[in-house]
């Protein structure tokens, strides 16, 4: 098999040479995407837009598994946190409304909540210090059933604040002492808007937001498993397995009725609409846009990055720049606006992939006039290709052959080789698995973890007597390890037979 960086090589050598020779019918966005798309890290749409004009916008890959199908401009994905700038600027429109304030308590609203101090602005800017409400649920909400299967899923906004209120977590920090992304922040400002309006959050924001701005392909989306009519462009999400061919779909879970953090689908297009707008008054007030370009201060005078739903940063000339990024199961996401440049590109996946927010750098520096580096490899990735094409034995030794020549173009660490001996335990491989974890645990003999997943390949081949060593073995270097101390008293309170 050829060396994994060799591809990286050459096509870096391309792009320089396509640069130093400024061949104008050379789309250098579209063969960055390519090359990235042909390794396994790229799976939607993006949009490149510089000065008063889209120089580039393309598709690639699959929308869905079942049936298979092709994506295209049109295809609308689930924008994850990236929905979080939407509902900031539904609390704008509010306000200048006149119907809330930045400053108002956010128990005006939810009366219920246990929680004192705690302002309409601080969820703007994640300085609230709320629990994170997603752990909460996934250890009280129907736990007896998958995160996938419908009968668990929520009703949406309302089993969140329920479960706030039944289970009354302690806040982190006391509002405005710390900045802590929060997608329970988030997730309260949806029902904030529902509340304040009067309608729903998704009548408000399409009312206010996506229609004013012509997003047509653009919505608060009501959550629906399986084909829907009524959103026929929708990409599905989808993993591919350890064989680095088989797919399944990753498009499903309890918690996707939440709205306000999350819930927006959207196009490429429509995303640079939602860009075009916000340099014009149509939606709000350029006093009000600044506020959201303008980070937090914490009460100590200290500056965060975080505006409202936006994150303030610097572009690489200097100049102000805004952005978001958003993953929620196989989507990620990410939008770029150089607001101080004209400058903004859009990313949309529905396939995670790995080094795929490597992609993202990648087309910033293309955009800045940069060469652009593609993502590294994962050893996970190569590796289950390997074993899936020869044998575990046979992997191992490119293995061994990939860390000797040391390339810069593959990411060998503990939880790339960890993940994948897990991928192959739940594929029912177990004696692969049990090679690639005590690869793992021989390669890091530091790290407790190794032990203690090797201890678990061992448990699924039947010998319980090894695995208890190695349970024993991460426990005593790493008495934190509540779960492992669990398997061990398991494995003692059995009695051996006579």
């Amino acid at each position: 098999m050829s060396n994994p960086a060799i591809g990286s090589i050459l096509f870096l050598s391309l792009l320089t040479s396509c640069q130093a020779q400024q061949q104008p019918e050379v789309n250098l966005y579209e063969r960055y995407l390519t090359v990235a798309h042909a390794r396994g890290q790229f799976n939607g749409t993006a949009l490149v837009y510089d000065r008063g004009k889209i120089v580039y916008q393309g598709a690639f890959g699959i929308g869905s598994i079942d049936p298979v199908d092709s994506l295209d401009l049109n295809s609308q994905f689930r924008l994850a946190s990236v929905s979080k700038q939407f509902t900031a600027m539904g609390i704008m429109v509010l306000k200048e409304q006149g119907k809330l304030k930045y400053d108002q308590d956010i128990r005006d609203f939810m009366p219920e909540l246990p929680y004192e101090g705690i302002t309409v602005r601080h969820l703007l800017h994640h300085v609230s210090g709320l629990p994170d409400y997603e752990p909460l649920m996934d250890q009280n909400w129907k736990t007896d059933l998958n995160y996938d299967d419908p009968a668990r899923y929520t009703d949406g906004n309302a089993d969140v604040i329920k479960m706030l209120v039944e289970k009354k977590p302690p806040v982190y920090f006391k509002p405005g002492e710390k900045w802590q992304y929060s997608n329970t922040g988030y997730n309260l400002l949806g029902t904030i808007v529902a509340k304040a309006s009067g309608v729903s959050f998704a009548e408000y924001t399409q009312k206010y937001i996506f229609d004013p701005a012509g997003m047509s392909r653009t919505v608060m989306y009501d959550f629906v498993i399986g084909r829907d009519p009524k959103m026929p462009d929708r990409a599905y999400g989808f993993q591919v397995g350890w064989d680095g061919t088989t797919r399944s779909p990753a498009d499903s879970h309890y918690l996707n009725h939440g709205q306000g953090e999350d819930g927006v689908y959207s196009t490429v297009g429509d995303l640079l609409k939602w860009d075009r707008i916000l340099y014009t008054e149509k939606l709000v007030s350029k006093a009000t846009l600044e506020e959201a370009f303008t980070p937090a201060v914490l009460n100590n005078g200290d500056t965060t990055e975080y505006g409202f739903g936006w994150f303030v940063q610097k572009s690489p000339t200097g100049k102000r720049m805004v952005s978001h990024s958003g993953g929620w199961l196989s989507f990620t996401t990410y939008i770029f606006r150089g607001i101080e440049e004209d400058k903004c590109f859009v990313v949309l996946k529905n396939s995670s992939g790995v080094g795929g927010w490597g992609i993202i750098d990648g087309l910033t520096d293309l955009l800045y006039g940069q060469s652009a580096k593609l993502p590294p490899r994962s050893i996970r990735v190569e590796l289950g290709k390997e074993v899936a094409r020869g044998g575990v034995e046979h992997a191992i030794d490119h293995y061994r052959k990939w860390k000797a020549e040391g390339s810069a173009d593959l990411i060998i660490n503990e939880g790339e080789l960890n993940m994948l001996g897990y991928e192959l335990l739940w594929a029912g491989r177990v004696d692969d698995a049990a090679a690639i974890l005590r690869l793992t645990m021989e390669e890091y003999p530091g790290s407790a973890n190794a032990y203690d997943s090797y201890g678990d390949a061992l448990i699924a081949k039947g010998d319980t007597v090894n695995a208890l060593l190695n349970f024993k073995k991460a426990f005593a270097m790493d008495a934190t390890m509540t779960a492992t101390k669990e398997k061990i008293d398991g494995l003692e309170a059995v009695k051996p037979k006579d």
